[in-house]
């Protein structure tokens, strides 16, 4: 009999398994045990020496192992430096386990990876079809020498201290970026799927699957430098190896790499202050940049509606609704709306019901400026409730009713006891 057991994931939150769009394609494992749904078309099946399975859409990561009776299981993943969450699932069955863990370097790609792991079904139980390690590391690894310039495909893609997904992150490079490939890795003589680049006057190791020979759209061919400095004109200059594609005010792109400084730099020398997670500013200068196009720039056009919300400091924010049904910020950041909270894919949370939190109080935290103070008398949970137009909300922009008698309810029903400030 079938039995699904899943066990922690394990870095800052439970999965969360929410409605994504339909997948771009379900891939079945190649002896037809298991299938898993591919959100996208930027996500791609890559080689791991010590994996099953292992796909990638060039920074986050999912891999599977498949292990048969008696095989040692491999130890837990947790996040490191690198990644902000990462979420293992195991399937067993009588005589074999499969272990898929997803480890995410961007927090907007949270559901994403979870609603992959939970898209995987097991369509044949008990096979006893697990490759082992030994035998999936059969054949000699080694580096072809090579000398050619490719192109990155992808936006930050992951460049490794080795030809696995399990090895160290050294920084990324950015999409359309030219790279020196120095070798190709093989194994038993055939190429296995990743290359070795120069990278930060060393070598990094990128998957094949996201380089191309192919010059991108609007860029001349070139001969990249396989010792890369990125700020021109200063060979002094320290880099940490990460790398981001920005974009103006037009959609344009360029890659900016970050020095030791904590500025980031292009390959002019230009030196660029990240302001926030999705936004640049350049630095002795007016112009802004951010990490996501546009919304003019990605084909959807303004429906003319905007709306005022705010931050728990009581800072407002402007927010405008385009064609996709999204709402974005002025630096590019997209919300998605849901109960007068608005949600942005950089992690953020914007409240429409917080309007008291502004002028003289602005700097007071917001904390200390609840209208009343309520302990839910089913769990002892405490929550802060702020007034808006005779009405009270907490911050995440559910409502509460004043009963009369010192009590509040929710539009569940539930009941607190509530002291005024």
């Amino acid at each position: 009999m079938f039995k699904k057991a899943l066990f922690a994931a394990i870095a800052a939150s439970a999965i969360m398994v929410v409605a994504y769009p339909a997948a771009a394609d379900t891939f079945t494992s190649p002896d037809g045990v298991l299938s898993i749904e591919l959100p996208n078309e930027s996500w791609k099946e890559i080689a791991d020496p010590e994996k099953w399975l292992a796909f990638s859409d060039g920074a986050n990561v999912l891999t599977i192992d498949h292990l048969s009776n008696g095989e040692k299981m491999p130890s837990l993943s947790v996040a490191d430096d690198h990644y902000v969450n990462v979420y293992e699932a195991a399937f067993s069955t009588q005589n074999e386990v499969f272990i898929i863990t997803g480890s995410v370097v961007d927090a907007a790609k949270i559901p994403e990876v979870a609603n992959m792991i939970a898209s995987a079904q097991v369509l044949q139980y008990d096979t006893k079809l697990a490759i082992k390690s030994q035998d999936a590391n059969a054949g000699e690894f080694t580096i072809a020498p090579l000398s050619k310039t490719m192109y990155v495909t992808g936006d930050g893609v992951n460049v490794r201290s080795s030809y696995s997904t399990t090895s160290n992150i050294l920084g990324g490079v950015g999409k359309d970026d030219a790279v020196v490939v120095t070798g190709s890795v093989q194994q038993g003589g055939k190429d296995y799927g990743w290359y070795q680049i120069a990278f930060n006057g060393g070598n990094g190791f990128v998957s094949a699957q996201f380089l191309t020979d192919t010059v991108p759209a609007g860029k001349t061919a070139v001969t990249a430098s396989p010792t890369p400095t990125p700020a021109a004109g200063n060979s002094t200059r320290q880099y940490t190896g990460s790398a981001k594609t920005i974009y103006d005010e037009n959609g344009n792109g360029f890659t900016v790499y970050q020095a030791t400084d904590g500025l980031w730099y292009d390959t002019n020398g230009n030196a660029y202050d990240q302001a926030s997670t999705y936004a640049f500013t350049a630095v002795g200068g007016t112009a802004n940049y951010t990490v996501t196009k546009p919304a003019e720039s990605q084909g959807i056009t303004s429906t003319g509606y905007s709306v005022e919300v705010y931050w728990l400091n009581g800072n407002s924010e402007t927010l405008t609704q385009y064609s996709d049904g999204y709402f974005y910020s002025g630096s590019g950041v997209r919300y998605s709306a849901s109960n007068g909270v608005y949600n942005g894919a950089d992690g953020t949370t914007l409240y429409t019901y917080v309007q008291n939190l502004g002028g003289d109080d602005a700097d007071v935290p917001a904390e200390e400026q609840a209208d009343a103070y309520l302990t839910s008398r089913g769990s002892g949970r405490p929550v802060d409730i702020y007034e808006s137009d005779g009405e009270y909300y907490d911050s995440e922009g559910n409502e509460y009713y004043n009963n009369g008698d010192g009590t509040y309810s929710d539009d569940y029903g539930a009941i607190y006891d509530g002291v005024e400030n």
